[in-house]
């Protein structure tokens, strides 16, 4: 139970975080039509909510904790007539979306950018027409995304249900950041509009911040280890319903559940942290824990961490559960022994262990009434499920002092536990605060 003191405190980053975690809606932004009969001018507003407030992150980037803005580079628009065949009639490649694309006029929490079909990408004849956007990275792991999304022209056809592969044999294998929307548009011939297209993230997310880790002989990672994994997404079923009250009003608030995810792969291991990375020497200290008078910080100058915790993240590919607990924290030896190990699960009034709606890809997406359990469960789109507080890259540790709020950035301590229990946020729109076991 929160105190007036903490609710507050609460309320207070609450307000200044809501857009750290929007990746679907921002205040008034919705897709949809706004008819111009006075006008013949064709515009489709891109818009991407990411935050704002002057923090950055990269896409394709490795994973530092919950701040959910990005820098896509390119995005792609694809206009088709969705009768009967998708024939792509319009197509535009923004190359410099960080340079061109401008703050929401509103609340700056995000960017925008409006484009004008001219010429021979205006729409012509009365129909039914669909626009859609894929934001990316240059530097993309996906492996066929020039095939699957740089190359796709004007004449030719569109499949909605794009298909991307990661690169197994890449750094990144687990999965990156793309962003993608789509939006239905009744044209009259003869009259102009204007449309707000939404490029939702496409993947879930994961990370473990840690602290008190007991100190085992021999021991020389932390792994989060999966009942599956998939090493493909599929791009469709775009999530658009919105969070009208920027999630403060649970009651109107609509979230999308959807997997995304194919091939399944045996390496199920989302993220490894080796114990060097942190400590320069791995001996025992106070209370049978690592002693973090070893402690170092492996990504100085990039991200900041209370001393003595452990950090490990990535972007995942959604995937369905099985019959096994979903996710397992392991300490493991260099043979990948497993020497002590913690079962994560949901938190007892998250949203996925009441029934709802469920969107799953097989050969298309079927919908289905869903209930996951607190230990078994589904890991789906646009959701980050984490172990510990992180909403941060960069907090400050002032010394001495007692360093940032909880709220803002307290690692779990993985003494005495035998479960710990994630922190969802649902669509990464504001913070839900759970209570840990």
């Amino acid at each position: 139970m929160f105190n007036n003191k903490n609710m507050k405190k609460t309320n207070l980053f609450l307000a200044m975080a809501a857009g750290v975690f929007t990746l679907g809606a921002c205040n008034k932004i919705e897709s949809g039509n706004e008819p111009l009969a006075d006008s013949d001018v064709q515009q489709i507003v891109l818009q991407v909510a990411n935050g704002g407030d002057g923090i950055a992150t990269r896409a394709g980037r490795p994973m530092y904790g919950s701040e959910a803005q990005q820098t896509i580079e390119n995005v792609k628009v694809i206009v088709c007539n969705s009768q009967p065949t998708n024939n792509v009639v319009s197509v535009f490649d923004i190359k410099d979306w960080n340079t061109s694309a401008t703050d929401y006029v509103t609340t700056g929490h995000g960017k925008e950018k409006v484009i004008e079909l001219t010429g021979d990408n205006r729409l012509m004849e009365t129909g039914t027409y669909k626009a859609y956007a894929i934001g990316y990275h240059n530097s993309s792991d996906y492996t066929n995304i020039t095939e699957a999304v740089t190359n796709i022209a004007q004449g030719g056809t569109f499949n909605e249900n794009l298909k991307l592969t990661m690169n197994q044999a890449a750094g990144n294998k687990i999965g990156e950041e793309i962003f993608a929307g789509s939006l239905e548009i009744q044209f009259v011939a003869g009259k102009g509009f204007k449309s707000s297209l939404i490029l939702n993230r496409q993947v879930a997310g994961t990370f473990g911040y840690v602290e008190d880790i007991p100190y085992k002989d021999g021991a020389t990672n932390l792994k989060l280890v999966s009942s599956a994994r998939n090493s493909a997404l599929v791009l469709g079923h775009f999530a658009n319903d919105q969070l009208p009250d920027n999630g403060g009003n649970n009651s109107k608030n609509k979230v999308n559940y959807v997997i995304n995810g194919d091939t399944q792969v045996n390496d199920k291991v989302l993220f490894d942290i080796k114990l060097s990375d942190w400590f320069t020497e791995i001996k025992e200290g106070a209370n049978g824990m690592l002693d973090i008078a070893t402690w170092k910080n492996p990504h100085e100058g990039e991200a900041t961490f209370k001393k003595g915790s452990i950090f490990g993240g990535n972007f995942v590919i959604p995937f369905a559960k099985t019959s096994e607990n979903t996710l397992k924290l392991q300490l493991t030896n260099a043979g990948g022994s497993v020497l002590r190990e913690w079962i994560v699960k949901l938190p007892f009034n998250d949203k996925q262990v009441s029934q709802h709606d469920l969107f799953t890809w097989g050969t298309n997406f079927a919908q289905s009434k869903n209930t996951d359990s607190q230990k078994v469960y589904n890991i789906v789109r646009n959701h980050i499920y984490g172990i510990g507080t992180r909403t941060l890259d960069k907090p400050e540790f002032p010394e001495p002092g007692p360093g940032p709020e909880p709220e803002v950035d307290k690692p779990e301590s993985l003494n005495t536990k035998q479960e710990i229990v994630l922190q969802v946020n649902d669509n990464w729109e504001v913070i839900h605060s759970m209570e840990l076991e």
